[in-house]
C-alpha cells in the first residue's frame, strides 16, 4: 500500500498526516479509495490527531462543489475569458480611481506560494498595500506584540518547550478544543515531569477542569495581571539583572509602572476578579519555577487591548531571561494551518514579504527584487478598515481568497452589504455555497486541501510539504496559478511560475537576499534556495530559520537564545501598556456575549458543517448562560434567544457615513439557550461558526460591532455588550426529507447533515403558519403525546412513499435525528407509524465523543454497569470511580482518541457516579485521578 504525506488543513499546530491507497494509480482515485491516519513521523503530533483532524477525508464529499468560473448570473465561462475580464476590470478600475480603489482579502488556508504570488502582484504590481488576511482577526495582536518586543514577528520557542517546562500558562486559550493534539502533550508533561498547568480564563472551559489552577479573571484584565506579576517579580527580586542590562532596554520606565499594582495585591486582586490567595499562588509558581513558558490565543488576541496584554506577558519573561531558552517564554497558538506562512509573505496590509517594513530601503530591494520601477510605499488597509472603505465606496475592486468575511467579519450584515453594492467582486473558492461566494461576480474555482500542492508553516516555525493526492475535476486550480493569469492579462512580467516549486525557489531567493541586506532579521530561508523540484518535493518537515541546506530536517531550534534580537539596538524592547485598563459598566439588562469555537467544528463551517458526526454534537446554535440570566431575561431553558447589539454600540463603532436603515438586521442573532453554570453570571458564550448557509438567523457576529486594537487592528469579538430577548415560538421542531426552505412564517430554520441525509430544525412564531407548512389535502396529520408534550406529526407522500416527515409541537422536539430520518423512503403503513412512535418515545442523548460516536446514555448505561459489577463483587465500601471511568473509556473508546471530549465524558460519568452513589443511600463527590488520553 503506497502513501503520501501531507499536513492537516486545520488549525495552527500544523499535524502531519499519512494517507494511503490500494490502488497503484494515483491519477484515478478518489476519496473513498484512502485511508487517512496521523503522520507518526512528524514532529508536530507523532501520529496524533483530534476529531476534525479524523475526518479529514469526510470533508472532501461536499454537497456542492465549484469546478468551473461563473459569473454571478450563474453564466459558466471559461478561465482565458474570466483572467481577462479580471485583469480589464482591475485595469480600468486603477486607471480612473487609482491603485488603492482595489484590494485583496486573503487566507490563512491558502498555501505559502499562493500567499506569495497574491502579495507579488498587489504590492509589487498594482502599488497597492490593500492586501490583507483573515489572520488578522486571529493572529494580528500577538504578531504586534513581537515585533514591538522582538523587532520581527517571530515566536522563540518551540513545541518541545511544553515537555520541559516546569509550569505552563495557558491564558485565554481553550486548547483542549482548540489545539487538541498539543493539549495532549500538555497532559503528557503533566503527568511525566510533573509540570504544573495553569489556565487563566474567565470561563471554566474543558481546558480550565483539566488545569492544577484556574484563575477565572473579569474579562479583558489580562493585561493588569501580567503587568501586575511583572512588578511582583521586582518586588521579590526574582528578575535577572544582568540579562535585562545587557539585552534589553525599557525595564525601568515600565516596572515602575508595575510596581504601581503589585505594592498591593489586595487590591490587585479584587481588580482582576480572583483571590488573593489564587493571585499569590500564581504569582510564586512563575517566581519560584525555572521553566515557565506561558501560551496565548483568541481570548487575549481578540481583544482592542490584545497587543498590550501579549506584550505584558512578553515583559515577565524578558525580565526573567527565558526567551529563547528551553521550557521557557511567551509562545502564541495560531489559530489555521498557514496564518504564520502568510505573514512571512507579507500577507498583512501591514507589512511587506520576508518580515520587511515600508522603510525606503525595504522597498527598494523588493523593487529590485521584483524588477520593478517601485512597490507600494505605505502600509495598506486592516481588514476592517478594508470593507470600511468597501462600503464607503473608496474600493471599487476586491478579489477575496479561501476566506468567508460574510460571516468572519463584526457587524457582518454591514460586510454583505458592502459586498453586494461594490461594482466588482471576485471571490476564488471550492464550493459556490459559502455567504460570501453569492455575492461573487466572478467566481473562481480552486483546488482545496487534497488537490493542491505547497508549503505551509505551523505555530512553532515548521514549514510542512501539502501535497496533493487526488486530481482536481473539471477547471479548479492553485490560486497562485489563477492571479498569475490575470497578473499575465495585465501585461506585468514575472509570472510566468511553471510549478508551486519555481515559486517557493523564488520566495526561498527573496529571503536570502533580505537576510543578507539585513543580518539582524531572523527569518531566514537561505538554506532552500537551490532546490530542485525533486528535492522541493520530498522536504521533510523544516524550521526555520535556515541558513544552509544541512539544516533542513532541522527541529527544536530556539532563537534569541543568545540574546540579540531583531531590533535596531539588537535588544528587545520592555513595553509599557499605553493606559489602565477600566472595566467596562454595564447596564442590569445587559451581558457580555463572548465568542470561540465549539469543539468539533472550524471555521464558518464550509469545512464541516456538513459532516454529519462532526455536527451532531451541536445540531443547533446555542447561546450558553448561567442559570441565574433565565429569570432576569425571562427566558426558558432551551427556548428561543435573540442577542442584540448595544445600539449605541454599534454607532459608535461605524462609519460616520454609514446608513443605518442599509442594514436593519445588523445588531442582532438568535440561539437555543443552554444553562451552563460554568458560564459567569454577566456573560454569555455562544460559537463562532454559524451562518446563512446553515441558519437563517445567520451567526454571532450580526450582534459585534467592529471595534478594533489600535495597534494590531485585530477586531475585538470577545466580551461586547448584548442585551436578550425571548422570542416566543407557538410552534417548532424537526422536518426529515422534502423540505420548503422559503415557507411562510419561518422565523428559526437550520440545516443538519445526518449519516442518511439532512433535517432541518425550524420554528414559527403563529400556530397556523407551523400547521400549513408543508400541508396538503393528502398529509396524513395526527397528534401523539409523550410524556405530556403534545406532538403534531405530518406525512407527506409520493405514491406511498414518505417523502416528508414533520414533527412540531409548542416546545422543543426531542427526538433521534437519525434514525427518525431513515424512515423517508418507506412506505407509509401501519408498521411504519408504529414504529415511528416508538422512535419518538425512545428520546434521543446528546452526543459526547464525536471520534466513537458515544452519547451520554451509553455512557450513563456503561458507569452504572460499572457500579453494579464493583458493589457485587467489592461491596459497597470498596467501589472506585477511578476504576469505572478507566474501565468504561477503555470499553466505549470516548476520551482516549484525540482527547478532546475527555472533561465531557469524565463530567458525564461523575454524574451518573453520584445519581449511584445516591441511590445507594451514600451522598459524596468521587476523587478523580488524572487520566491522559
Amino acid at each position: 500500500m503506497s502513501a503520501i504525506q501531507s499536513s492537516c488543513a486545520y488549525c495552527g499546530v500544523g499535524c502531519g498526516i499519512s494517507v494511503s491507497s490500494n490502488k497503484a494509480d494515483w491519477t484515478d482515485i478518489d476519496a473513498v479509495d484512502l485511508e487517512l491516519v496521523g503522520d507518526n513521523m512528524h514532529p508536530a503530533n507523532y501520529g496524533h490527531l483530534c476529531a476534525k483532524g479524523e475526518r479529514l477525508l469526510d470533508s472532501l464529499a461536499q454537497p456542492n462543489v465549484l469546478r468551473y468560473p461563473k459569473l454571478r448570473s450563474g453564466m459558466p465561462l471559461d478561465w482565458d475569458r474570466a483572467s481577462t475580464l479580471i485583469a480589464d476590470t482591475f485595469a480600468q478600475t486603477i486607471a480612473e480611481h487609482g491603485p488603492d480603489s482595489v484590494a485583496l482579502y486573503l487566507s490563512g488556508q491558502l498555501l505559502t506560494e499562493d500567499y506569495y504570488v497574491a502579495n507579488k502582484f498587489a504590492k509589487g504590481f498594482l502599488k497597492t498595500a490593500n492586501v490583507d488576511t483573515n489572520s488578522r482577526l486571529c493572529m494580528s495582536s500577538a504578531v504586534s506584540a513581537m515585533q514591538r518586543a522582538f523587532g520581527e514577528d517571530v515566536v522563540p520557542g518551540c513545541y518541545d518547550d511544553l515537555e520541559q517546562a516546569d509550569v505552563i500558562v495557558l491564558v485565554g486559550a481553550n486548547t483542549a478544543w482548540t489545539h487538541p493534539v498539543l493539549f495532549q502533550r500538555i497532559l503528557a508533561a503533566k503527568k511525566i515531569n510533573n509540570a504544573r498547568l495553569v489556565v487563566i480564563d474567565p470561563l471554566s472551559t474543558a481546558t480550565a477542569k483539566q488545569a492544577d489552577l484556574h484563575l477565572a479573571i473579569k474579562p479583558g484584565v489580562d493585561l493588569t495581571l501580567f503587568h501586575g506579576l511583572l512588578g511582583y517579580l521586582a518586588d521579590q527580586n526574582c528578575v535577572d539583572h544582568a540579562y535585562i542590562a545587557t539585552h534589553t532596554e525599557g525595564f525601568d520606565t515600565v516596572v515602575l509602572q508595575a510596581q504601581q499594582l503589585s505594592v498591593n495585591l489586595a487590591d490587585l486582586a479584587t481588580q482582576v476578579g480572583v483571590s488573593v490567595t489564587q493571585l499569590t499562588q500564581f504569582y510564586q509558581l512563575v517566581a519560584n519555577n525555572k521553566k515557565v513558558l506561558t501560551a496565548s490565543c483568541q481570548g487575549v488576541n481578540q481583544s482592542t487591548i490584545g497587543t498590550d496584554a501579549t506584550n505584558a506577558m512578553i515583559n515577565c519573561h524578558l525580565a526573567l531571561g527565558h526567551i529563547g531558552q528551553a521550557g521557557c517564554g511567551f509562545f502564541s497558538l495560531t489559530g489555521q494551518p498557514n496564518a504564520m506562512g502568510g505573514r512571512e509573505v507579507g500577507g498583512l496590509a501591514t507589512q511587506l514579504a520576508c518580515h520587511m517594513g515600508f522603510s525606503q530601503s525595504e522597498q527598494q530591494l523588493l523593487a529590485d527584487f521584483w524588477q520593478v520601477d517601485s512597490v507600494a510605499d505605505q502600509k495598506g488597509l486592516a481588514a476592517v478598515e478594508m470593507f470600511d472603505a468597501l462600503a464607503e465606496g473608496k474600493i471599487k475592486a476586491i478579489w477575496i481568497m479561501g476566506t468567508n468575511p460574510v460571516v468572519s467579519l463584526p457587524n457582518s450584515e454591514k460586510v454583505a452589504q458592502a459586498l453586494a453594492d461594490c461594482p466588482f467582486v471576485v471571490v476564488s473558492e471550492i464550493s459556490p455555497d459559502s455567504d460570501t461566494a453569492k455575492l461573487a461576480d466572478v467566481l473562481l474555482p480552486a483546488q482545496g486541501w487534497s488537490e493542491k500542492c505547497g508549503t505551509v508553516t505551523n505555530s512553532e516555525r515548521t514549514i510542512t510539504r501539502q501535497r496533493g493526492f487526488i486530481t482536481a475535476k473539471g477547471q479548479a486550480k492553485p490560486d497562485w496559478w489563477a492571479v498569475s493569469q490575470v497578473a499575465n492579462k495585465m501585461g506585468f512580467d514575472g509570472f510566468n511560475f511553471d510549478d508551486n516549486a519555481s515559486v517557493f525557489s523564488e520566495f526561498a531567493a527573496l529571503s536570502a537576499r533580505v537576510k543578507q541586506a539585513f543580518p539582524t532579521k531572523v527569518f531566514d530561508l537561505t538554506g532552500l534556495t537551490d532546490l530542485s523540484k525533486a528535492q522541493y518535493d520530498a522536504l521533510a518537515p523544516t524550521q526555520w530559520p535556515i541558513a544552509s541546506a544541512t539544516q533542513i530536517g532541522q527541529q527544536n531550534v530556539r532563537v534569541f537564545s543568545q540574546g540579540e534580537f531583531a531590533t535596531a539596538t539588537g535588544k528587545a524592547q520592555f513595553v509599557a501598556p499605553a493606559a489602565n485598563v477600566s472595566q467596562q459598566s454595564l447596564p442590569s439588562n445587559t451581558l457580555l456575549l463572548n465568542t470561540g469555537r465549539s469543539r468539533d467544528q472550524w471555521h464558518t463551517m464550509t469545512r464541516t458543517g456538513h459532516i454529519a458526526s462532526l455536527r451532531a454534537s451541536i445540531p443547533e446554535p446555542v447561546v450558553h448562560l448561567h442559570s441565574s440570566q433565565l429569570s432576569a431575561f425571562s427566558l426558558t431553558e432551551g427556548g428561543l434567544v435573540r442577542i442584540e447589539a448595544i445600539q449605541n454600540q454599534i454607532e459608535q463603532y461605524s462609519t460616520e457615513t454609514a446608513n443605518p436603515d442599509l442594514f436593519p438586521h445588523a445588531s442582532f442573532t438568535m440561539a437555543r439557550a443552554v444553562v451552563d453554570d460554568d458560564i459567569p453570571t454577566n456573560m454569555a458564550l455562544m460559537s463562532m461558526h454559524w451562518s446563512a448557509q446553515f441558519s437563517l438567523t445567520k451567526g454571532v457576529n450580526q450582534a459585534l460591532d467592529a471595534r478594533v486594537d489600535p495597534i494590531s487592528k485585530q477586531p475585538g469579538f470577545k466580551c461586547q455588550p448584548v442585551t436578550l430577548s425571548s422570542v416566543e415560538l407557538a410552534l417548532q421542531g424537526v422536518v426529515f426529507g422534502q423540505h420548503d426552505s422559503s415557507a411562510h412564517g419561518l422565523c428559526w430554520q437550520v440545516a443538519q447533515t445526518l449519516e442518511n441525509g439532512v433535517c432541518h430544525h425550524i420554528g414559527f412564531t403563529d400556530t397556523d403558519d407551523g400547521f400549513a407548512y408543508q400541508a396538503t389535502v393528502h398529509s396524513l396529520k395526527w397528534t401523539l403525546t409523550v410524556d405530556g408534550q403534545p406532538l403534531y406529526i405530518q406525512c407527506n407522500m409520493d405514491k406511498g412513499l414518505l417523502k416528508a416527515l414533520k414533527v412540531l409541537s409548542h416546545t422543543q422536539v426531542n427526538v433521534a435525528l437519525y434514525q427518525m430520518n431513515d424512515f423517508i423512503g418507506k412506505p407509509v403503513d401501519k408498521q411504519l407509524i408504529k414504529q415511528l412512535h416508538q422512535q419518538i418515545k425512545a428520546g434521543n442523548s446528546p452526543l459526547i465523543c464525536a471520534c466513537t460516536g458515544v452519547t451520554e446514555a451509553n455512557i450513563n448505561d456503561e458507569i452504572n454497569q460499572q457500579f453494579n459489577d464493583q458493589v457485587m463483587s467489592d461491596g459497597l465500601a470498596n467501589i472506585s470511580f477511578e476504576q469505572a471511568l478507566d474501565s468504561t473509556q477503555l470499553l466505549l473508546g470516548c476520551g482516549r482518541q484525540c482527547g478532546s471530549c475527555h472533561s465531557e465524558v469524565k463530567q458525564c460519568a461523575k454524574q451518573s457516579w453520584q445519581d449511584a452513589l445516591s441511590y445507594s443511600g451514600i451522598d459524596h463527590q468521587p476523587s478523580v485521578a488524572e487520566d491522559v488520553a
